[in-house]
């Protein structure tokens, strides 16, 4: 399951870029105006602040994106992630593209990511029942 795994790597390097820029902004313009620096504006404490909780909870919908993938659910989650990067070109477009390949065309990992159905019970081994039984 190369593509799979590729998706996690993108999704968590992804959500690691976006936190991380979220915080510096928060940093650089949010930070001097709690701090009571004199050339420090509201405004752009207020936009930092703004920023910190798009691109911050976008990188984090990434982190939650990446792990959900490896336990075989998260389709739903990264068709979202897809579909709010498709504008930014030419990087987010790519990746966004490949997410929706990965996610719904490739066979091997529309199987993994299927949902399993509730009336599929697992399959009881004999040797297991008796060995329940004795203990």
């Amino acid at each position: 399951m190369g593509h799979l795994t590729m998706m996690r790597v993108l999704d968590a390097g992804f959500g690691v870029l976006a936190t991380g820029t979220g915080a510096y902004v928060f940093h650089l313009w949010t930070l001097p105006a709690i701090e009571g620096v004199a050339d420090a504006s509201v405004l752009m404490a207020i936009l930092g602040t703004l920023i910190l909780l798009l691109v911050g909870g976008l990188g984090l919908a990434c982190l939650l994106a990446a792990v959900r993938l490896g336990r075989g659910r998260g389709r739903m989650l990264q068709t979202f992630l897809a579909c709010s990067l498709l504008l930014t070109f030419p990087i987010g477009t790519i990746f966004a593209l490949y997410a929706l390949w990965v996610c719904w065309a490739h066979p091997d990992v529309r199987r993994h990511l299927a949902p399993v159905e509730p009336s599929e019970e697992p399959v009881r081994e004999p040797h297991l029942l008796k060995a329940a039984a004795i203990s």
